[in-house]
């Protein structure tokens, strides 16, 4: 009878057990939603900001709470970024819209992540080109303050690289792969050639004042460029920017991160918006059966932007090489001759070739085009199409490649 009773209550207690497990378990995935995202937004503020996680701290502790879970417990774990690139864009974008008590606190924050204080000023530096000197002025002052608490000496280091001789050049020889002439060419109409002067302005500022200064390189400048852009909502020059940060290398999938990385400070729409465009980016792109590849290390002897996809490399085994091409609306090559000739395959797109003293002819997916030895041409993309085709050097080994002058904008019209 004691062996039954002591059965029985052993069925029973192991029943409540496995009863009480099985409730656990049935919450658990709620408790451990609220409790993750919770403890996310704690280690990333508490990292960030040195200072213990209070959501109830303040006088409005319901909107901080709602923002700072927002923020560091959501859109910090979305995309692939590291706290320095996410506080990067977050003090470009407080800069750009000049909150400036906000944009105090993410300078610190930004520091705590390892950021050095040249990247820092760098990154507000870069904002003047597209907010205006002003706005930009005002976010240094707020960046000097807090190198100032912090005991950083001022002024910085010197991150000039460019001086009065040269900054045109080497404001060219960073915009020209990455946006070719498509400014100069918007503003060709404009009268009395202002548009021009307009145009070598853009180039001796954004690209030889700015984009040559040490502290951020090309990549890192991209990105900060879109979350300016991202901010303004100016979605003209975010397109293009678009399309740069992609020649660059930096991926959609990081540029997506970035734009929802100013949405807590931008707001839903530009966001949203910013992201569409990228979505349209991607249906514009060239459809064509190669890879179009990394910028064309030729690019020196082209007008415009240009890709290359090496397909079969010039070797003893195969003697042949073979590339894909692609040009950027409006991208065209040099003046040359091959001194073994040339075959081109028209893949996607709408092109022009020209062989000197004939008439253009324009070229069409599907055509091929056979350039005789010696004969001096050029071939490119029609000015409001993108283009890609098949370049094969023939008579290898002994085909080499002259290079001559520029396709004159007369000439390729």
């Amino acid at each position: 009878m004691l062996k039954k009773i002591l059965s029985i209550f052993i069925f029973l207690f192991l029943f409540q057990l496995n009863y009480q497990e099985a409730l656990s378990i049935e919450r658990k995935p709620i408790t451990m939603r609220e409790r993750t995202r919770e403890e996310v937004c704690k280690n990333n503020f508490e990292s960030l900001f040195q200072t213990n996680w209070n959501p109830n701290y303040g006088s409005d502790p319901e909107m901080m709470s709602i923002l700072q879970k927002y923020i560091f417990g959501d859109i910090f774990t979305i995309g692939n970024l590291d706290n320095k690139t996410r506080e990067m864009v977050t003090v470009t974008s407080l800069a750009v819209q000049q909150t400036l008590p906000q944009l105090k606190a993410h300078i610190n924050a930004l520091l705590n992540t390892g950021a050095t204080p040249l990247e820092v000023r760098e990154i507000i530096y870069q904002c003047a080109p597209f907010i205006g000197f002003p706005k930009t002025l005002n976010a240094i002052e707020i960046m000097n303050q807090v190198f100032i608490e912090k005991g950083i000496n001022l002024p910085l280091e010197s991150a000039t690289t460019a001086n009065e001789a040269n900054r045109y050049k080497l404001g060219k020889n960073i915009q020209n792969p990455i946006y070719g002439d498509e400014i100069e060419q918007a503003l060709s109409s404009v009268p009395n050639e202002m548009g021009k002067e307009v145009s070598n302005l853009l180039t001796e500022v954004c690209f030889g004042d700015f984009y040559t200064r040490k502290g951020l390189d090309i990549k890192t400048r991209e990105l900060m460029v879109l979350a300016i852009l991202t901010t303004t909502g100016n979605t003209d020059t975010l397109k293009s920017h678009i399309k740069g940060n992609l020649k660059i290398g930096n991926s959609k999938e990081k540029q997506v991160a970035v734009i929802i990385q100013c949405m807590p400070y931008t707001g839903f729409p530009n966001a949203i918006k910013a992201l569409k465009l990228l979505q349209d980016n991607e249906k514009e792109e060239l459809n064509q059966p190669f890879k179009k590849g990394e910028l064309n290390p030729y690019n020196q002897f082209f007008t415009g932007t240009t890709h290359l996809n090496m397909l079969v490399e010039k070797d003893e085994i195969w003697n042949s090489s073979i590339g894909n091409v692609t040009f950027n609306k409006g991208s065209r090559t040099n003046w040359h001759k091959h001194s073994g000739g040339q075959i081109l395959l028209v893949t996607a797109g709408e092109g022009r070739y020209q062989e000197k003293g004939k008439p253009i002819q324009i070229l069409k997916q599907g055509d091929v085009v056979k350039i005789p030895i010696n004969v001096v041409h050029w071939h490119g993309a029609a000015p409001n199409s993108d283009f890609a085709h098949i370049s094969i050097e023939t008579n290898i080994p002994n085909n080499q490649t002259t290079w001559l002058e520029p396709v004159k904008d007369n000439e390729y019209k």
